[in-house]
């Protein structure tokens, strides 16, 4: 589950109740009498266990009923460590996943049930027989520009689908945890609205927000800078300022993740709330200099997705179609030729000379050095093996 922000003007509600024992299913378990328990796939944040299980109502015969025969089950118990808050934001998530329930890319919601006095929800939902994106990734380090578009466009279309409901939804934890791949790589499916929020534009431009906001959440390396600003105002005013861009910026850091291998700003801890400053201070690397095959139009992209200081804020994205329409244009001719909307020289790294590869042509020349002494000494020693065996034999 993801890191917490909580601002200076939440108080921690105590909850005074007796610690709820969370339900623990094992293999063969019947659970709302419908679904038979296979295996434990997770835990997870909120006191949750996530079994894979099989839905036993599935007529055997209907061949498209049969592709639902797989089940992921979430059960959350509520424990004295979750605050009032924290209970209903979750059960705002149970709200919103039903409502997302026939979207693309969206892992579907069958059913939500409380037990146990409401202090239990169950969750049965799509099974997706693959892995998620950041295993994806700790797999092979980065991907082709290719593969990372095709997914990064998966995303996106199921962004958009979010972002245009009347009542719009910001996901606000996305990251590649929180993305699944089927295992043909064909399939892109988003998960966990547990801190989603949902807002709606009223007549005067302002956002009224639909869900429970008293505290900040987020995965700090993908939370956008703008969140300051509602740790900053009281709750009245920190509406305004949740937005589209929050989903806009983690966007922008999951691409740049799958093209390079690494998130664009470092930290030692990037467990520390000092990680969601970085974009404030330094810019992103030039992402060419790291991997020649990724153009400056794919390079503005990611930077218009995570631009933060406040002279790049004007090249900020205002929908999810722009980025589509901009993703789509990378291989056209004039998107060959773009330029870097911010250059090098305008840049403020954050690790100097990171790219310098001096150090790196030293270590070449020393080993190339030694690699040619080395064949020099095996010849010779092939030479010294020869003479003798012939003077052996004659």
């Amino acid at each position: 589950m993801s890191e917490k922000i909580k601002s200076q003007e939440e108080k921690t509600v105590e909850i005074k109740q007796k610690p709820i024992e969370l339900p623990i299913f094992t293999k063969g378990n019947i659970v709302l009498g419908q679904y038979k328990i296979i295996d434990e796939i997770a835990r997870g944040g909120m006191n949750s266990i996530i079994y894979k299980a099989e839905d036993t109502f599935v007529d055997k015969n209907d061949y498209f009923a049969l592709q639902n025969k797989y089940v992921a089950i979430k059960v959350v118990t509520r424990n004295p460590s979750i605050s009032d808050g924290e209970w209903i934001k979750f059960l705002d998530e149970c709200v919103t996943t039903k409502r997302v329930n026939n979207l693309n890319n969206i892992v579907r919601t069958f059913q939500v049930e409380k037990i146990n006095n409401d202090n239990t929800i169950i969750i049965v939902m799509e099974y997706v027989d693959g892995i998620s994106l950041r295993d994806h990734l700790n797999k092979h380090g980065y991907l082709s520009v290719k593969e990372a578009t095709f997914i990064f466009e998966k995303v996106l279309i199921a962004i958009k689908e979010l972002h245009s409901f009347k009542h719009k939804i910001i996901h606000r934890d996305l990251k590649p945890e929180n993305i699944l791949l089927s295992h043909d790589l064909r399939q892109v499916k988003i998960i966990d609205f547990g801190i989603s929020s949902v807002i709606e534009f009223t007549n005067n431009d302002e956002n009224k927000i639909l869900t429970n906001e008293a505290t900040l959440y987020g995965t700090y390396p993908y939370i956008s800078p703008d969140v300051f600003k509602m740790a900053r105002s009281n709750d009245k005013n920190a509406n305004n300022f949740i937005s589209e861009q929050f989903d806009f910026f983690s966007l922008g850091i999951i691409f740049y993740e799958m093209l390079i291998g690494k998130k664009p700003f470092f930290a030692s801890n990037y467990s520390s709330i000092e990680v969601i400053k970085l974009p404030l201070k330094f810019d992103m690397p030039i992402m060419s200099d790291i991997n020649p095959n990724i153009t400056p139009a794919i390079e503005n992209i990611i930077f218009r997705c995570i631009a933060s200081k406040p002279e790049d804020i004007k090249y900020r994205y205002h929908s999810v179609q722009e980025i589509i329409n901009d993703l789509k244009n990378v291989s056209n001719t004039t998107s060959i030729n773009e330029k870097l909307l911010k250059p090098s020289k305008d840049r403020t790294f954050q690790i100097k000379n990171i790219f310098d590869t001096s150090k790196q042509r030293q270590h070449e020349k020393f080993y190339q050095k030694w690699w040619f002494i080395f064949v020099i000494l095996l010849l010779a020693l092939v030479i010294i093996i020869i003479t003798v065996v012939i003077k052996v034999i004659y």
